[in-house]
């Protein structure tokens, strides 16, 4: 069973190489690239960075995996697997991990700007807080903000029957906790770990820590009758 592995709205796939490293051999892992960062095709126009469009391109990318996978969204790829299912459907997943997110992109506190080029003076900023390896376009980071704050999501939850494993740091300033809580309390069966003091980019804060978990809820998937 393969991982398949969801950046945030302004990372990289390069956003999970630490966390890459902790994972065993023996599970086969992809990290897209969505559009508008790592050599991926990069539209001109913000409209083309909304999250259904990126759930299309999670599509394309689960559409030429042989068998059905674990999926793993942090922070806006929450909002993608999110949007996925509401479009296509569970029929290519296993199991589901959402990090770090929040099924209402208006909620959520990564952006304050009002306009693209507001949003795009930001996102330089917030990449070099966050420490991310490789940052997205400003007119990607741009366009998507300006789709995640008109996204709600939680009428998707309750109808998701894939074994979830919800992760969240406790201390997070941009999804904070009750986004995670709300989330795990919906989905039918989901698990919650918290990482105590753990902030919104948990997968540079402690990458051992959370490929342990996603290691723990892919052996338990792939021993299941």
């Amino acid at each position: 069973m393969p991982m398949v592995l969801l950046h945030g709205i302004q990372g990289s796939a390069r956003a999970w190489d630490e966390v890459l490293k902790h994972l065993p051999n023996r599970i086969p892992a992809l990290a897209p690239n969505l559009r508008g960062r790592g050599g991926s095709v990069a539209p001109t126009d913000p409209m083309a960075y909304t999250v259904d469009c990126f759930a299309d391109d999670l599509a394309a990318v689960l559409n030429v995996l042989e068998r059905p996978c674990l999926l793993v969204g942090w922070s806006m790829g929450v909002l993608v697997s999110l949007a996925y299912l509401r479009r296509y459907g569970p029929s290519r997943l296993n199991a589901l991990v959402l990090m770090s997110g929040t099924s209402q992109g208006n909620k959520c506190h990564w952006f304050s700007g009002e306009n693209a080029e507001e949003i795009a003076k930001e996102a330089e900023l917030r990449a070099n807080r966050m420490a991310l390896k490789e940052s997205a376009s400003p007119v990607a980071a741009a366009g998507a903000w300006l789709s995640v704050i008109s996204t709600d999501f939680r009428s998707v939850l309750p109808g998701i029957e894939l074994p979830t494993l919800v992760i969240h740091g406790s201390a997070d300033d941009q999804c904070p906790l009750g986004h995670g809580q709300l989330i795990a309390d919906t989905i039918p069966g989901a698990e919650l770990v918290l990482l105590d003091g753990g902030l919104h980019n948990i997968l540079a804060q402690n990458p051992a820590w959370v490929a342990g978990h996603l290691v723990h809820l892919y052996d338990s998937v792939t021993r299941l009758p």
